[in-house]
């Protein structure tokens, strides 16, 4: 048996390892059978580490990553619960901040669906890789880690990996919120450094229902050691009311739907069926009767090419996908997702249990289950989390239609909290630049904050992952000066917002690519060598002045610039390693991002794949049907067959699951 991977943990977890984990071995692991009981004892930090990411290829002068993924007990009944049942278990991945900040900082990512797993946020949007081929990872530059610690969660149980008994699915979204607290709880007995660190609660598009429940319950808990300073919801799906008219609204503004035309008036009467559905029964998340607005707005652009038939990507409108997907194929990434996170090796080395069932974007059958019959739209909670000095910060991607800016914008304008309501129009947003690009529009009032990305999607980091990592640090209000001179350092693109530009002291160096994988600590320091002129250096430069030495400075300019050439040659001569541009334009930006003309099943879609939507014929259209939610819902291996033999059920998938139907995931 070999242990070299034990060279690449901190000083720290090495002597957990070798002393607590042996201890903890007495109680269910990690990697072991389903736990029928919480442990007695927690299982060390140690236990939690994934030394080695498969198919990851790192990038040797960026500073270390290091990752912990597992599952934690979650259930708030558990020590109640008879001892054969099976211990609800929410999984986790955590990826350690990679720089040194101001201070240190909590995210936590959620998707939505409900029932879709986070491996979206933390494979294709703000985690540290993506994917380069079909079977290859690549560490990049730009994603949240790199200046707080992101823990991504698989909730409600029986999503992604995380998992529960049979018939014990959720079914409200408090319940929901309850389970993320008591996995809170553990996972603080494992991690305790991270209690009482500054925390933001963040994902997107259902999560908009998940976050202000679990931020209302963490607020409400006891003796819970969390320091909540702040939420933020992209592309959210919060208040039904002010967000299904929003479809038509949006199709209108969009250009997509045409007043006065036969689909405008059919749009119109679904569109009184709904608003009369909302004011005469208990109002919900999820409205049935309302989420045929969104088919209703942009059925008439369904279209035949080569034979298929082609609808709109109601995540980004500005591609097609084929009918009746609709954008269930999309992102691209989506192909090489799940059967990488079906692999043996990548399972083993995420500590994921051998008779858990297969991984699955978005699971139907919890979806489902978590009706929400009696939960209240989760824009009730957020005044209050205002109220007790939370900031709040709704996102949205210009592009998408599912959970559309226009929504935003009408729900923040109906919402009443700190004695008015709505912003004060009078004050015009603040303009926001990355890289000397427009980024967007920046609104902040009264603790509430509203982004609205110019070219990006339902998924912003997906898109946009630079000016989506410079939204965040900024959200968060991250000391730019102390960030700003970090070699390679994402933190260091310049932004401005307003009149308030970040400061930009250091000469940026394009780190270069790597041939080594995994997440230890590779050589060199911590956070890479420091550009941009010290005190130090100015004092040296001033004494050179003094002496009237002009041509010593001259002399030392060149030999630095002389040695700095001599060695990257032969740095790179000796590494044989291609150099990857660090972005500095637009372009640079769009380049490091994935493709959004790129299609899954051979069909094409691209922002320029077919005709205008003004000639009906770029390949948009929708269908009429049961939207609840966003996703995918396939929860069955390729062939049809589940994985493995699963000690308990996730219902009958085929069934149970409409794969018809996207979701707010």
């Amino acid at each position: 048996m070999h242990f070299s991977w034990l060279s690449s943990l901190p000083a720290a977890l090495l002597l957990d390892y070798l002393f607590l984990a042996p201890l903890a071995g007495a109680f269910p692991s990690p990697a072991s059978h389903l736990p029928r009981q919480r442990p007695a004892i927690p299982p060390s930090a140690a236990s939690f580490y994934v030394p080695t990411v498969p198919s990851l290829t790192r990038n040797p002068d960026s500073p270390p990553l290091h990752v912990y993924a597992g599952h934690i007990s979650s259930d708030p009944k558990a020590k109640t619960s008879p001892a054969t049942d099976i211990t609800a278990q929410l999984f986790f991945v955590l990826t350690k901040a990679r720089r040194t900040a101001d201070k240190e900082r909590l995210i936590i990512w959620f998707n939505g669906g409900p029932g879709c797993s986070s491996f979206d946020g933390l494979m294709m949007e703000v985690g540290p890789w993506r994917f380069e081929g079909k079977d290859n990872l690549k560490q990049k530059e730009g994603g949240w880690e790199e200046y707080a610690h992101v823990l991504y969660l698989d909730q409600p149980p029986g999503t992604g990996f995380s998992y529960t008994s049979t018939g014990s699915y959720l079914h409200e979204l408090s319940e929901a919120a309850d389970y993320v607290v008591e996995f809170l709880r553990n996972w603080y007995e494992v991690f305790p450094e991270f209690k009482n660190m500054d925390t933001y609660l963040t994902g997107e598009s259902y999560a908009g229902q998940y976050i202000p429940y679990t931020a209302d319950a963490i607020l409400n808990a006891k003796k819970l050691p969390i320091q909540l300073k702040g939420i933020a919801i992209g592309n959210g799906w919060v208040d039904p009311l002010t967000q299904y008219p929003a479809y038509i609204e949006f199709a209108v503004k969009e250009k997509l739907l045409e007043k006065g035309t036969p689909e405008y008036t059919a749009a119109q009467k679904s569109l009184e069926e709904c608003d009369k559905a909302m004011n005469t029964t208990t109002l919900t998340p999820h409205i049935g009767v309302c989420e045929q607005l969104m088919g209703k707005a942009v059925d008439h652009l369904q279209s035949t090419v080569n034979g298929k038939t082609m609808c709109v990507n109601v995540y980004d409108i500005r591609l097609s996908d084929t009918y009746p997907a609709c954008g269930m194929n999309w992102p691209p990434d989506l192909t090489y997702i799940t059967p990488y996170l079906r692999r043996d090796d990548v399972r083993t080395a995420l500590h994921i249990p051998a008779d858990a069932s297969a991984w699955t974007e978005c699971r139907g059958s919890v979806g489902s289950a978590l009706s929400a019959k009696k939960s209240r739209p989760a824009i009730e909670l957020v005044p209050k989390i205002l109220e007790r000095g939370v900031e709040v910060m709704f996102f949205n991607g210009d592009q998408d239609l599912i959970c559309n800016y226009v929504g935003t914008e009408n729900m923040i304008a109906a919402l009443e909290w700190d004695g008015q309501t709505g912003f004060n129009t009078s004050i015009a947003p603040l303009k926001w630049s990355v890289n000397g690009t427009a980024a967007g529009e920046w609104t902040t009032q009264r603790n509430l904050t509203y982004v609205k990305i110019f070219g990006a999607s339902h998924m912003v980091g997906f898109d946009v992952p630079h000016i989506a990592h410079d939204m965040i640090l900024r959200f968060m209000g991250v000391d730019f000066s102390v960030i700003n001179s970090h070699h390679g350092s994402t933190g260091a693109i310049p932004s401005t917002l307003g009149d308030d530009a970040k400061p930009i002291d250091a000469v940026m160096t394009p780190p270069t690519s790597g041939t080594g994988s995994g997440t230890g600590t590779p050589s060199g320091t911590g956070d890479g060598a420091k550009g941009g002129t010290t005190k130090g250096d100015d004092a040296m430069w001033q004494s050179y002045y003094n002496a009237g030495s002009a041509l010593a400075i001259l002399l030392v300019i060149g030999a630095i610039l002389g040695g700095i050439y001599y060695l990257r040659r032969r740095r790179n001569a000796a590494a044989g390693r291609r150099t990857v541009r660090f972005a500095t334009s637009t372009d640079d930006l769009e380049e490091e991002s994935v493709p959004l003309s790129q299609s899954v099943g051979g069909t094409s879609s691209s922002r320029d794949g077919y005709a205008p939507v003004d000639d009906a014929a770029n390949g948009n259209g929708y269908h009429d049907g049961d939207y609840k939610g966003k996703g995918k819902a396939r929860d069955v291996e390729e062939d049809g067959e589940p994985r493995g033999s699963a000690i308990f059920d996730v219902g009958d998938e085929d069934d149970e699951d409409d794969e018809d139907t996207p979701r707010r995931r």
